[in-house]
């Protein structure tokens, strides 16, 4: 899935001692409780790690992730979205509810207000989440969750939106850094992060999402034991088959791509810096070389 050598200009993030991010907020929005799991885990435990304090958003109810009646998965879902962020470290998550599968039906202005509402209550200095671009995503759940946050980000700093918001005490907050999962093999990625310290905590977040990634190797262990076999790869326990069939299955492309940059697992992104514009920074030099005293 990740071609680096199809990609230009990639920066490899190594793994760094210390917590070189002290004081620093990260807000993380997915569609569904295993999105964050399979596309961003180890990167959001290792930024945890690093100082940041970490939030996670939930647009939908997850009523259609799984094998119960609509109400039952919904319950299920709460639960194991909590305990998901709880295995990260995550300090707060706020979950939206919206119904799954239907995001392209919802009001995006009231998605959008929503999301402005908490990015200024936060105050993110980086926010991860879906392509508003898309590039061969077929899940459209992803593409509006994709699009709002862009458009939130865009509107949080603005001044003239939402005033009613700045009345009740949530100033303008801009987002400097935006991380855009890579979750298709058609989109790019700039950004390639090791996350070999922080594995065992996206496998722990996988785990927990059971009604989506959690059981499939316990659920093998248990057929091969009906026909008198065992796959010594899954351990001798259920949880230890969860865990490394995760490991050895289902995080293949996560290998692939850190053994590219001599590491053993990685994440990638597309990262946007806004901190400071091409064309401000163009700005800025050109006032550095040019300016003269007054005097």
């Amino acid at each position: 899935m990740f071609d680096a050598k199809n990609q230009d200009k990639i920066v490899f993030e190594r793994t760094v001692a210390g917590e070189p991010h002290k004081g620093k907020v990260f807000v993380a929005i997915h569609s569904h409780l295993d999105d964050i799991p399979r596309y961003c885990a180890g990167t959001l435990a290792r930024l945890i790690r690093e100082g940041y304090t970490g939030y996670i958003i939930r647009a939908s109810n997850d009523e259609q992730r799984g094998e119960a009646a609509a109400a039952e998965n919904t319950a299920r879902g709460e639960s194991e979205h909590a305990a998901m962020a709880a295995a990260l470290g995550i300090r707060a998550v706020y979950d939206f509810y919206y119904r799954d599968r239907c995001l392209s039906s919802i009001s995006i202005q009231e998605f959008r207000f929503r999301l402005v509402f908490l990015l200024r209550r936060l105050k993110p200095d980086a926010v991860l989440s879906f392509s508003p671009r898309g590039g061969d995503e077929d899940d459209s759940d992803h593409l509006v969750t994709g699009c709002a946050v862009e458009d939130a980000c865009r509107m949080s700093p603005a001044r003239a939106a939402y005033p009613e918001l700045s009345h009740a005490g949530l100033q303008p907050h801009p987002v400097p850094e935006r991380y855009h999962f890579v979750c298709r093999p058609a989109q790019p990625f700039n950004r390639v992060i090791d996350i070999s310290s922080t594995v065992e905590e996206r496998i722990t977040a996988m785990v927990k999402s059971t009604s989506r990634d959690g059981g499939h190797g316990s659920r093998l262990r248990a057929a091969l034991a009906r026909e008198g076999k065992r796959l010594p790869v899954l351990g001798n326990s259920d949880e230890s088959a969860d865990r490394e069939y995760i490991r050895n299955f289902m995080m293949k492309e996560q290998r692939t791509l850190g053994e590219q940059y001599g590491v053993e697992f990685a994440e990638a992104f597309y990262y946007v810096d806004h901190r400071t514009s091409d064309e401000q920074a163009e700005i800025d030099r050109y006032v550095r070389e040019n300016a003269v005293s007054l005097h």
